[in-house]
């Protein structure tokens, strides 16, 4: 099974193909445009979603996320590169009678040239540009926020993210640890012909622990890493586009004291995907992690369940199938639709997911100081 898995890819390699998810319509930029100098504007944003995960008998038990997230802000160009914005986030499930998430926004961004620094609640989830192994799709919508200093440069050619999640402060005698995730994402193009080849770089790293705390419970220190290589080529007619991706991945515990069930693991990815003219993705995948714990990866990859650590499989490997469709509808609304199945080749299983998405962005001019 595992050599015609591999020869599947390697053939579809020669097809046209686009590799990693195509989350673009999740990503919320903050852009600073020299134009609005000066002008203060009402943003809305706003996320209507639904996913049910159909998966019975493998690594985890299947759920439904149904809900909203809700952001409106005031934003204000302080100057041609320079911009705060201000706002409060509410996020709510369908069937909880209050709200999961009630919380205040605020965001300096200060620009030079393709450089961006961000200061507050930074550009995050999806805008990471991170393979699904590393950052769950989902977090998007149970786990959006995250607040630190980030570190940008993006240009063409070039996609470059360093970012600082501050999850959890301590105080003198707090009974808890201090927590934060770090991250850097790149990817290189180091040839622009025909076929445009890509270096990809991707490491996160968890940390907890401090020194006045209460208890002071072990540190622990953990990695997920992947690195990898991309060739891609724009097209046209029906396939827009197309590109095939292979992935090494890692998980290291670097604590002393290693309290999960593994100390280390390591994965292959490869990915295949055609972009056509409609909005339609179709994509493949195929997984195959030994020991692999990730930190905020997709669900079903690791080899220990996130909900029940009794349930563990020391090597996965998943065959995905993914289409998925985006349409935008008016200019800052797009609706998207996933049917995402999988076939789990450890436990013999086929699961499915499948999902509907509204993503509004846009923000409004209101007042010039000039």
């Amino acid at each position: 099974m595992q050599k015609a898995v591999l020869i599947t890819f390697f053939s579809l390699a020669f097809l046209p193909q686009f590799a990693q998810l195509n989350n673009q319509m999740f990503e919320d930029r903050l852009a600073v445009e020299e134009a609005d100098s000066g002008k203060l504007f009402l943003g809305i944003n706003f996320l209507g979603f639904s996913k049910n995960n159909e998966y019975f008998d493998t690594i985890i038990e299947g759920y439904t996320l149904l809900g909203y997230q809700f952001n409106p802000f005031v934003s204000y160009n302080i100057s041609k590169n320079v911009r705060l914005d201000a706002g409060a986030f509410f996020h709510k499930d369908f069937g909880n009678d209050d709200f999961s998430t009630v919380a205040p926004t605020l965001t300096l961004k200060i620009t030079k040239r393709n450089m961006a620094l961000l200061f507050g609640n930074l550009e995050s989830s999806l805008n990471h540009r991170l393979i699904e192994p590393l950052y769950d799709f989902e977090r998007v919508m149970n786990n959006r926020l995250e607040t630190g200093v980030q570190l940008q440069a993006i240009k063409d050619g070039l996609f470059f993210d360093l970012w600082l999640d501050w999850q959890n402060m301590i105080y003198n005698n707090d009974p808890e640890q201090e927590r934060f995730v770090s991250g850097i994402s790149l990817n290189k193009r180091v040839i622009n012909r025909a076929v445009a080849l890509h270096l990809i770089g991707q490491t996160l790293i968890s940390h907890r622990g401090g020194q006045i705390n209460l208890n002071s419970p072990p540190l622990e220190t953990v990695t997920n890493s992947a690195f990898g290589v991309e060739a891609r080529r724009e097209a046209t007619g029906i396939v827009k586009a197309w590109a095939v991706s292979g992935f090494y991945s890692t998980y290291n515990n670097l604590s002393d004291g290693n309290e999960r069930p593994y100390k280390d693991g390591s994965a292959i990815y490869f990915s295949v995907n055609a972009s056509t003219k409609w909005g339609l993705d179709v994509m493949m995948n195929y997984w195959q992690g030994h020991e692999f714990i990730s930190i905020q990866g997709g669900k079903v990859y690791p080899s220990v369940s996130e909900f029940n650590n009794a349930r563990q499989r020391e090597v996965m490997k998943l065959i995905i199938w993914r289409a998925l469709y985006h349409k935008q509808i008016v200019e800052g609304l797009t609706m998207g639709l996933r049917f995402e199945p999988y076939y789990d080749l450890g436990f013999k299983s086929f699961q499915y997911a499948y999902g509907f998405y509204l993503q509004f962005n846009n923000r409004f001019y209101l007042i010039s100081r000039r």
